[in-house]
């Protein structure tokens, strides 16, 4: 018989939903859903991808995984630190030049 009183994680779906949410306004992320690849392998963690673009077509994937365990008030709760630390890397990205975002795309970086 399950424990009635644990909260069960929050699905990877509803934790897109408060990303997009999240980013809406802002035209320099975009949530990429359905994206499959999994760079970290760390299993029993959602991963959320997005990318940040540049004027010049070079686009960066962040990310930020979340643990399967997590009820969604809790990723709520935490959703403003992720945030932040999606914004720091993306101003990290803005900041380099586009010659160096042309190296980047040619694999010289």
């Amino acid at each position: 018989m399950e424990d009635s009183g644990a909260a069960a994680g929050a699905s990877l779906e509803e934790i897109h939903r408060l990303f997009q949410d999240a980013v809406a306004d802002e035209p320099s992320l975009s949530l990429l859903r359905g994206f499959k690849v999994d760079f970290s392998g760390n299993r029993g963690f959602h991963k959320i991808y997005l990318a940040a673009r540049c004027d010049c077509g070079t686009a960066a994937l962040l990310s930020v995984e979340v643990a399967m365990n997590k009820t969604l008030p809790e990723v709520e709760e935490a959703l403003p630190s992720l945030l932040e630390n999606l914004h720091t890397k993306a101003r990290q990205f803005a900041n380099m030049s586009c010659a160096m975002h042309a190296r980047m795309r040619q694999g010289g970086v």
